[in-house]
């Protein structure tokens, strides 16, 4: 069995503007299943799945230039494209590869104090309406809030919802 795991190396496009330095944390979103109790005529009460919780991500940036905070006064009907990539290595030396992409809009900007002798940060926000996360070739998660599609890692649950009501 593979032991711990180290991140080498990562670089991120954020709407277009390549981040490599410049990248300090990333925050992919928590994925969370929203559950309703049931209890009917059972003694016993249980929950059902219905749906997920909204998602946010953030980006920690050190010292972003104005053409990537320039993603924060996108248009109405405008997204932000991220994607970041890594690249990870476990105890045995086995390597990964792990890509997430994000689509969304940029809610927050938040800048660091200005300390002297300290590089600049800001950190951004995302509302995300689209999330898919790969490891190594294989989905990790797809969820795509206008597309109706939910992949927790073993298939699309929406599939068959959206062929009933005509959406292929």
């Amino acid at each position: 069995m593979a032991g711990q795991r180290s991140r080498i190396t990562r670089s991120a496009l954020v709407h277009g503007q390549p981040l490599m330095k410049e990248l300090d944390e990333f925050t992919p979103p928590e994925i969370k299943k929203t559950m309703q109790e049931t209890r009917g005529g059972s003694f016993i009460p249980g929950e059902i799945m219905v749906g997920l919780e909204k998602m946010s991500s953030k980006l920690k940036i050190k010292g972003a230039p104005q053409a990537l905070l320039a993603a924060f006064g996108l248009g109405e009907g405008e997204v932000c494209q991220i994607d970041v990539k890594e690249s990870h290595q476990d105890e045995d030396g086995n390597k990964f590869a792990v890509a997430y992409s994000l689509t969304g809009e940029i809610i927050t900007v938040t800048e660091s104090a200005s300390k002297m002798g300290e590089l600049p940060d800001q950190e951004l926000e995302m509302s995300v309406r689209a999330y898919k996360k790969v490891e190594s070739g294989k989905t990790i998660y797809e969820i795509n809030r206008n597309a109706q599609i939910l992949n927790l890692g073993n298939g699309d649950l929406m599939a068959e919802h959206r062929r009933n009501i005509g959406m292929s």
